[in-house]
């Protein structure tokens, strides 16, 4: 049975307490994944192991213990098979993300099918079964878009052939009942739980976890993507679609007129999508790094920055940053701090804001 593990530096909340990304919450089958007061709990035991959770995480801060999305992968392509189910090493086909199908069709040599066949008898079928055809939906579309000529396939197979039936169904093996009558799993969740199986895992941040936020690393399925497109056939129109119509990734706009370039936008991306130098001179932008979890728009507080109504396939086959806007940096009369310079007086925010309160102290208007 798998052990789900949390990994609190990759979750956005534990960086930005205005974040409102919810994607584990919506995608856990059995609900029991609560995020309260930003702090992000589970009940190992309630837990059916699908992976749901860490294909909808954009940052991928969830992981099974037993499985591992680019080995699985990877071990796939190296086969002829060209069907995916969840009676094959795979836990649940929800388990896999947008990007990563799409990354498996661009790889394969073959069209790829997903057997939602056993999801007929699958006690989880109701919530991940939806999932699994708008992903389908969603890699077709930008399959179209990007004029490639494979497609992903979901059909209802019949999946038990002769050697199959003497092998142990995962999907029984993940309902809620089993795991309590397994003596052994039990175990294993007492050996990852402190407070035992049927208490809620709250996760806090220690200073390893701090360190590791500052690394600013980009999921795995975001390189192996990268390296799908090096591989397919770049297309002769690059086609723009709408940001509505791609859930992994943007294009960003910032109204100059309002940024304050207060630099918590890419303080707090967690992949480094959005940059800067040292200075703080300008801030910069990367669609392929950005996993749109939205915490630097959580974070605006002018709501400077936005999503691009759009999004332009070109960054697929072309990478290419964007610098979003430029700062003219001067260092402030009064604390000689640099800030971004608008003209007036060469005076920091905070220096104004001090300037203005003694002002009004001492009646000088």
């Amino acid at each position: 049975m798998s052990l789900l593990s949390l990994d609190i530096s990759k979750c956005v909340h534990t960086s930005n307490k205005s974040a409102a990304c919810d994607s584990c919450v919506t995608a856990c089958p059995v609900d029991t994944i609560k995020i309260q007061d930003n702090i992000v709990s589970f009940t190992p035991s309630e837990c059916v192991g699908c992976g749901g959770c860490g294909a909808a995480c954009p940052t991928a801060a969830y992981s099974l213990d037993d499985f591992k999305p680019i080995n699985y992968i990877f071990k796939f392509l190296e086969t002829d098979k060209q069907i995916l189910t969840c009676k094959s090493e795979l836990p649940c086909i929800a388990a896999l993300s947008t990007d990563e199908l799409l990354s498996m069709s661009l790889f394969s040599k073959e069209e790829i099918t997903l057997d939602i066949g056993p999801c007929a008898e699958c006690e989880i079928a109701k919530t991940n079964l939806d999932i699994i055809k708008h992903r389908a939906e969603e890699v077709n579309f930008l399959l179209e878009a990007m004029m490639q000529e494979k497609r992903l396939h979901v059909e209802e197979l019949s999946h038990m052939h002769e050697d199959e039936k003497e092998v142990i169904s995962r999907r029984e093996l993940i309902t809620k009942d089993s795991i309590k009558r397994v003596s052994q799993i039990k175990q294993q969740f007492q050996n990852r739980v402190d407070e035992g199986d049927d208490e809620i895992k709250s996760h806090t941040v220690t200073a390893a976890d701090i360190a590791k936020i500052k690394e600013k690393k980009v999921p795995d399925r975001r390189s192996l993507l990268l390296m799908a497109l090096k591989r397919a056939e770049v297309p002769e129109e690059f086609h723009i679609i709408s940001v509505d119509d791609i859930s992994f990734t943007s294009q960003k706009n910032l109204d100059a007129s309002t940024c304050t370039n207060c630099q918590m936008c890419y303080r707090i991306c967690p992949t480094g999508a959005l940059s800067s130098d040292m200075k703080g001179s300008f801030i910069a932008f990367n669609p392929l790094a950005c996993v749109k979890c939205a915490s630097c728009h959580d974070v605006c507080e002018p709501d400077s920055l936005t999503l691009k109504p759009t999004f332009n396939l070109k960054n697929f086959f072309e990478p290419k940053g964007e610098e979003l806007i430029k700062f003219n940096i001067k260092k402030c009369d009064e604390c000689n701090t640099p800030f971004a310079y608008k003209g007036g007086e060469v005076l920091c925010d905070r220096c104004k804001i001090e300037e203005e309160e003694a002002r009004e102290l001492w009646g000088i208007r």
